[in-house]
């Protein structure tokens, strides 16, 4: 910023933002140019050749435009073809992972169902189980008295 002080202007700064406003500008403008050689107000003569060399640029320019167009519409399109296959897919693998879960969820409570069913048919067998230890206390005890 010390540059600035150098030259010919006010410098201010407000916060981050530093303006230099240059002490008559216009002729600073006209000491840089290159002079150009001034023709009188009346009428002059252009050159054919350089309306020509004009004309064949600005075509030159429109067909490089109209390529650069095409050539962008068509990226533009097959990125819109792909981004709408990646959404698809998308859709796809979250439908079937929804379709998996549902059916995972269905086979535990079927499962849960038949273990509780399970359950509800060992109670005889648990019966059976206390039965047994009680017969073989006894067994026990009437060893332990013919002994």
């Amino acid at each position: 910023m010390d540059f600035l002080n150098n030259l010919e202007g006010i410098v201010t700064k407000n916060g981050d933002m530093v303006t230099f406003i240059a002490e008559d500008l216009e002729s600073k403008l006209k000491q840089t140019s290159p002079t150009m050689p001034t023709r009188p107000l009346g009428r002059f003569v252009l050159d054919a050749n350089l309306l020509n060399d004009l004309e064949f640029e600005a075509r030159n320019i429109a067909a490089s435009v109209d390529t650069l167009s095409e050539s962008l519409s068509g990226v533009l399109h097959s990125m819109s073809a792909l981004t709408v296959d990646c959404l698809e897919i998308y859709r796809d693998v979250v439908c079937k992972t929804c379709d998996s879960i549902d059916a995972n969820i269905k086979s535990m409570y079927q499962l849960m169902a038949k273990c509780e069913e399970v359950s509800k048919e060992m109670e005889p067998i648990y019966k059976l189980s206390q039965q047994v230890k009680d017969i073989k206390h006894i067994l026990d005890l009437f060893e332990n008295a013919v002994n």
